[in-house]
């Protein structure tokens, strides 16, 4: 098929992009529900809800943000990739951003949406040549990743994980810091001193965060005016 314009560029990238991500939408469903299926093993649907309520919640606001603040730098084709592979603002976004800097090429050009793709190919390539690397390595070393000298090191790499997220939020100065211990300590209380499950106080500490950025925002607003 040739492409005569910028236009049908778009709209083929979108028709593709959209098809694709259905398709690949299905299969993913579509895996866990036949393996339940097929073992007669289904999870528990009520303690599940909640856990699914809460992730929607969480990631909501970042579903417009991000694609209309990413938009003008990765362009259509290399978004559709990105939210298909995963990982966009922790690795397709900076392999973007950094190629576009160092060729010194404007955001939101053809050129930059072009650069973007290749980009974020290529970022996809590597991680998926990791993975699978880890993959096969993971076997043989797996006696020693096990080891009682170095199991305890893996305990503790989710939360050096959050640990990292989080700081680099509260480290912004003192009002996301004092965001940040409020619903905190929301959590804390309904972890220690109720019976609530923690799919619930997460919830929780949604809504009192949403209210607490609420509240600043038409303080904010106020001053303006």
């Amino acid at each position: 098929m040739k492409l005569q314009s910028r236009e049908d560029f778009n709209k083929w990238t979108h028709r593709f992009g959209i098809l694709s991500s259905l398709i690949l939408f299905v299969g993913m469903t579509a895996f866990p529900v036949v393996a339940s299926a097929v073992y007669g093993l289904w999870p528990d649907f009520r303690a599940l809800w909640p856990g699914f309520i809460a992730v929607i919640l969480f990631m909501a606001p970042y579903w417009p943000a991000e694609t209309i603040g990413y938009m003008p730098v990765m362009g259509p084709g290399a978004l559709y990739m990105s939210y298909i592979t995963g990982n966009v603002t922790n690795l397709r976004m900076p392999a973007t951003v950094g190629t576009i800097n160092s060729l010194g090429i404007k955001p939101n050009t053809d050129a930059c949406h072009t650069m973007a793709i290749i980009a974020c190919g290529a970022s996809v390539i590597t991680t998926v040549a990791i993975v699978a690397i880890g993959v096969v390595v993971a076997a043989p070393l797996s006696p020693v990743l096990n080891s009682p000298t170095l199991q305890p090191a893996f305990d503790y790499v989710v939360p050096a994980l959050f640990g990292g997220l989080v700081a680099q939020t509260i480290l912004k100065g003192k009002k996301q810091f004092g965001f940040y211990l409020v619903p905190l300590a929301v959590c804390l209380v309904c972890c220690y001193f109720t019976p609530i499950s923690g799919a619930y106080y997460m919830l929780i500490a949604i809504a009192v965060s949403a209210a607490i950025y609420i509240v600043d925002y038409k303080k904010g607003k106020e001053k303006e005016e």
